[in-house]
């Protein structure tokens, strides 16, 4: 049911929603798409991957038994090393996790403020566990903090 304290929360989600697109990590993360995007070689590496990723697609319908899964298998993951080593993809994904870091450390805060028993999936695997909502020391993994 939608009532005006659903409203203004949702309202003051838009306010942190426009703090991050203001904030300098999201600045940065799309000038490193720009970048990145106007990169001859990251560009042509992307192309030549993608090449191989339709042929990986092919093969991936018989797996280990078609006869070509090895040499497909081996240039679509070189393909897409060489890709991810050319420095603008490097710089970008490299803004990426820190976008999403903050982006985790947002809904951690929120969740947290709300119940420490709030379970909150974030995105970066290696995220600070000490500020991680589920507080179970569970299945997650996450550990209990005193």
């Amino acid at each position: 049911m939608i009532n005006t304290e659903v409203i203004d929360v949702l309202d003051q989600v838009d306010k942190v929603s426009d703090m991050i697109l203001n904030s300098d990590i999201y600045q940065s993360y799309t000038k490193a798409g720009s970048v990145m995007n106007d990169d001859p070689e990251a560009a042509a590496r992307y192309n030549e991957f993608m090449k191989n990723k339709v042929k990986y697609d092919e093969v991936m319908r018989f797996g280990k038994y078609h006869p070509d899964y090895q040499q497909v298998t081996r240039a679509t993951r070189k393909s897409k090393r060489d890709y991810e080593m050319v420095p603008t993809v490097m710089a970008y994904k490299q803004m990426e996790v820190e976008l999403q870091n903050l982006v985790d450390e947002v809904l951690t805060i929120i969740a947290t403020s709300i119940s420490d028993h709030v379970k909150v999936e974030v995105g970066n695997p290696f995220f600070r566990t000490d500020m991680h909502g589920c507080s179970t020391g569970g299945t997650c993994q996450c550990k209990i903090h005193a």
